[in-house]
C-alpha cells in the first residue's frame, strides 16, 4: 500500500476503535501537567510525576500507544485542534485544577469522544465526598488516586478491554487498581496498591520523555525515595496508605544527575522530591552523587529538599557532602505542644533543633539555614504562633518560611471533624499567580484556582491573624535571607535577642517613614482584601476576563507577603533607618546604648547597604571608607561587642566575582518569569550567595 493511499484511509481509520492497523500508532495519549502563565509561569518546575507516568506507559503499554506530556496551556490546546487524543489526562494539584477541568470541558464539547482522566493529591479522603466531587465535576471520566503509573496503565488497559467504550465500562461496574469513578449514582473503587519495586519504572529523564522541558527557564526535579512515614494531617502525604518507603536504584539516579547537567542551561538550582531527604543511608550515597556532579560542573550551586524529620545526624552528613549548596532546614510548623497535639506531629528535641540548625549555618560562609511555621494551625492563636516564631529565631534558623493554613483536599485537617471542633473560620482567595486568559479553537476564556485558608478560630480571631502576618512581614523583611545578620549578630553580643529586636519594631510603628508605612498599609489591605465567604462565590466574582485581566495586572490578588517584601527591600535605606533607630531606643531603654555604639551602628547600617543594597545589579561596583575594620569583623562573625572596638581609618571595594554574576543571572532569569517576580526571587533563593563581595581597597590607614 503506498503512502498516499495511506494517507487518505487516515481520516477513515482515525474513527475506528484504537487498534494498531498497518503500523500506524493508533491510541494518542496526553498527559498534561498544567501550569498557569498569565503572569509567567507559576510552576516553574519540570512535569515530572506526569513524566513518570508516561515513561511507564510507554513501557507497559507498548507502540500501540503515542503518548506525550504537556505543561503549557497554549501547547496543549494546538495539539488538541491539531491532532485530537482519544485519551487527554490531568495532574489535579491545588494550583493548577480549574486550568485543567477547564481545558477538559473544552475538549469534551468539541470531540465528545475524548476520555479524560485525573489524578493527583487534591482529591477527598472520604468516600461520600469523593462521589460528590466526581458528581460536581461530571467532566472527569476517570480519577487516579495515589501513586499514578500503575492506576493509569491499568485503567487504560481495562478501556481497551472495552473497546474505548466508556459508557459499557462504568455499566459494568468493575473495579480497576487505583481508580475510582461513578456508574450513575454509585461510586465505584478499585483496589489500592502501590509499586514498591520502583526499578519497574523507567527513567523519564534517560527515555527522553522530559527531554523539551530543557528549553524552558524552569527547574529540574528528581526522585529517589517514594513515601512518608509520617501522618501530619494537613499534608496529603501523612495517610497510611503512603507510609511504606520504596527507592529507585542509586545508579539509575546517578545516571539521571549526568543526563540533566549535560542538558540544563542557564539555571542553576536542583530540586528533589523525595519528602524526608537524609533520612535513609542510601541519602548519603546521594548526597555522593551530586557532590561528584558540582565538583565536575559546578552545577547545582543550589539544591532544594525536604530534609529528614529523623535521624539528623545523618541529615548533617549529607549536608556536610553538598558543601552549603543544600539548603538546609527544619520545619517545626509549630512549636506549641497542643497545636502539634491537634495536627499529629511531633517535633524534634530543642537540643538537636538547635544543634542541626548551629550545623548548617557553619557548613560555609554561604550556608543558609530555614525553618518553616504555619499560622492558624487547629489550637495556634498570636501567643503561640509569636512562641513559634521566636523558636525558630534564637534557636539558629536563618530564614523564617511562614505559610497560611490551607485545608488542602485530601488531608485530615479539612475534614468537617477538624472544622467543627477547632471552629475554623475560613476564607477563599485565588492563589496568587494562579490565574490567565487562555484560547481553545479560536476562543479565550478566563481560569481562576482558589484556595481555602484558614483565618481565624476559637482560639485565633481575625483580627489577631492579620497583626500576626504584619509580624510575618517584618520577619520577611528584615531578618530572612540575613539581610541585617550583621546588626542582629552585633546586638546579640550585647544580650538582645532577635526576635526581640523584631517584635519591638512590630510595636513601634512611628520609626517608619510616610513611605514605608504605606506599604505595609497596603499589606494590610491586601490581606484583608480579595477573600471570599465561599468557593461559588470567589468563582462568580473572578470568572470574567476584566476582574481576571486585574488579577494579571497585580491590581487584585497578589502573593501580598512576597510583593509586599519586595517593595519593602526596593526601600532598603529607609527600612534601615527604621531598624536601626527602633534598635537604638531599645537599647536605650535597656541602659545599653553609647556613643560609641551609636557610631558603630551609624557604620554598620552605611556597610549593610554597600554589601546588599541592589545587589541584582552585578556590574556596579562601590569604594566607601569606615572607621571600623569591618573585614575583620565579618571573620570574626560580627561576634564582637562593638562597645570595644576601636575606630580606624579603612576603604573598602565592594564588588561581584564572575561566578556570582552568573548565578545571579541565571537565577534572576528563573523568578522573574513567575507571578511576584521579585518577591519570589528573594524568597526562594539564597541571597548569602549574592550579596557583594568586599575587601581592603588599600592598605590599612593606621589607627
Amino acid at each position: 500500500m503506498g503512502q498516499k493511499t495511506l494517507n487518505k484511509l487516515k481520516p477513515l481509520l482515525n474513527k475506528l476503535k484504537p487498534l494498531k492497523v498497518f503500523g500506524v500508532k493508533r491510541v494518542k495519549i496526553y498527559l498534561s501537567d498544567l501550569t498557569h502563565t498569565g503572569k509567567g509561569i507559576h510552576a516553574s518546575t519540570f512535569p515530572l510525576g506526569m513524566a513518570y507516568v508516561a515513561a511507564y506507559a510507554k513501557q507497559e503499554l507498548g507502540d500501540e500507544y503515542d503518548i506525550e506530556v504537556f505543561k503549557f496551556p497554549q501547547d496543549l490546546s494546538e495539539a488538541i485542534i491539531k491532532n485530537p487524543p482519544e485519551i487527554l489526562s490531568f495532574s489535579n494539584y491545588s494550583w493548577n485544577f480549574e486550568l485543567g477541568y477547564k481545558f477538559a470541558s473544552l475538549a469534551k464539547e468539541k470531540f465528545p469522544d475524548i476520555i479524560t482522566i485525573f489524578g493527583g493529591p487534591n482529591f477527598p479522603v472520604n468516600p461520600a465526598e469523593r462521589k460528590e466531587f466526581l458528581e460536581k465535576r461530571n467532566i472527569i471520566d476517570f480519577y487516579i488516586q495515589n501513586e499514578g503509573e500503575i492506576g493509569f496503565v491499568n485503567l487504560i488497559r481495562k478501556i481497551n478491554e472495552y473497546g474505548f467504550d466508556v459508557k459499557k465500562l462504568k455499566q459494568s461496574k468493575e473495579s480497576v487498581i487505583n481508580c475510582i469513578y461513578l456508574s450513575g449514582n454509585q461510586l465505584v473503587e478499585g483496589e489500592f496498591q502501590r509499586i514498591l519495586n520502583l526499578e519497574t519504572i523507567p527513567s523519564p529523564y534517560l527515555t527522553g520523555v522530559l527531554d523539551k522541558f530543557f528549553a524552558y527557564p524552569i527547574v529540574p526535579m528528581f526522585e529517589t525515595t517514594r513515601g512518608c512515614p509520617f501522618s501530619c494531617t494537613f499534608c496529603a502525604d501523612g495517610l497510611i496508605s503512603k507510609s511504606r518507603i520504596a527507592r529507585f536504584p542509586s545508579e539509575r539516579s546517578k545516571a539521571e544527575l549526568k543526563y540533566i547537567v549535560e542538558r540544563v542551561k542557564n539555571v542553576d538550582e536542583l530540586i528533589i522530591t523525595d519528602l524526608n531527604f537524609g533520612m535513609y543511608k542510601e541519602d548519603v550515597q546521594t548526597a555522593k552523587n551530586i557532590a561528584e556532579i558540582q565538583e565536575k560542573y559546578g552545577w547545582p550551586i543550589v539544591f532544594h529538599a525536604s530534609l529528614g524529620k529523623n535521624n539528623k545526624e545523618q541529615v548533617m552528613e549529607v549536608a556536610s557532602i553538598l558543601k552549603g549548596s543544600l539548603v538546609m532546614g527544619a520545619a517545626i510548623q509549630s512549636a506549641d505542644p497542643e497545636v502539634l497535639k491537634n495536627i499529629k506531629r511531633n517535633n524534634i528535641s530543642l537540643e538537636a533543633y538547635r544543634g542541626f540548625l548551629e550545623f548548617g549555618n557553619n557548613l560555609s560562609k554561604d550556608a543558609l539555614t530555614f525553618t518553616e511555621i504555619i499560622l492558624g494551625l487547629p489550637g495556634d492563636n498570636k501567643s503561640t504562633h509569636f512562641k513559634s516564631l521566636r523558636y525558630g529565631i534564637e534557636n539558629g534558623a536563618r530564614t523564617v518560611r511562614m505559610y497560611q493554613a490551607m485545608l488542602l483536599s485530601g488531608t485530615e485537617m479539612a475534614s468537617k471533624k477538624t472544622r467543627d471542633e477547632h471552629k475554623l473560620l475560613t476564607r477563599f482567595r485565588v492563589i496568587p499567580g494562579g490565574v490567565g486568559i487562555y484560547t481553545f479553537d479560536g476562543k479565550s476564556f478566563p481560569v481562576a484556582e482558589l484556595e481555602e485558608i484558614i483565618v481565624g478560630s476559637k482560639d485565633l480571631t481575625f483580627e489577631e491573624y492579620i497583626s500576626c502576618r504584619v509580624m510575618n512581614l517584618l520577619i520577611e523583611t528584615y531578618f530572612n535571607n540575613a539581610l541585617f545578620l550583621e546588626l542582629f549578630l552585633a546586638i546579640e553580643q550585647l544580650g538582645v535577642s532577635h526576635f526581640e529586636a523584631l517584635a519591638y519594631l512590630h510595636q513601634h510603628t512611628e520609626f517608619f517613614s510616610p513611605k514605608i508605612k504605606k506599604i505595609i498599609d497596603n499589606f494590610i489591605l491586601a490581606t484583608r482584601d480579595d477573600l471570599y465567604a465561599t468557593y461559588e462565590e470567589a468563582q462568580n466574582y473572578v470568572l470574567n476576563e476584566d476582574i481576571v485581566n486585574k488579577f494579571i495586572s497585580g491590581e487584585l490578588g497578589i502573593n501580598e507577603l512576597l510583593v509586599h517584601r519586595a517593595e519593602l527591600f526596593l526601600e532598603l535605606e529607609e527600612i534601615s533607618k527604621a531598624m536601626f533607630n527602633s534598635v537604638k531606643q531599645m537599647l536605650t531603654e535597656k541602659g545599653l546604648f553609647s556613643e560609641n555604639l551609636e557610631s558603630y551602628l551609624d557604620q554598620l547600617i552605611k556597610f549593610m547597604l554597600c554589601k546588599k543594597q541592589k545587589f541584582y545589579e552585578f556590574d556596579k561596583e562601590i569604594v566607601d571608607s569606615f572607621n571600623y575594620d569591618f573585614k575583620s569583623i565579618d571573620e570574626m562573625g560580627y561576634k564582637v561587642d562593638p562597645r570595644t572596638l576601636n575606630s580606624g581609618n579603612y576603604q573598602f571595594k565592594f564588588y561581584h566575582n564572575n561566578d556570582q554574576k552568573k548565578h545571579i543571572k541565571n537565577t534572576f532569569g528563573i523568578y522573574i518569569n513567575t507571578p511576584s517576580g521579585i518577591g519570589r526571587f528573594l524568597q526562594r533563593s539564597n541571597l548569602k550567595k549574592m550579596y557583594r563581595c568586599f575587601d581592603y581597597q588599600q592598605e590599612r590607614a593606621a589607627a
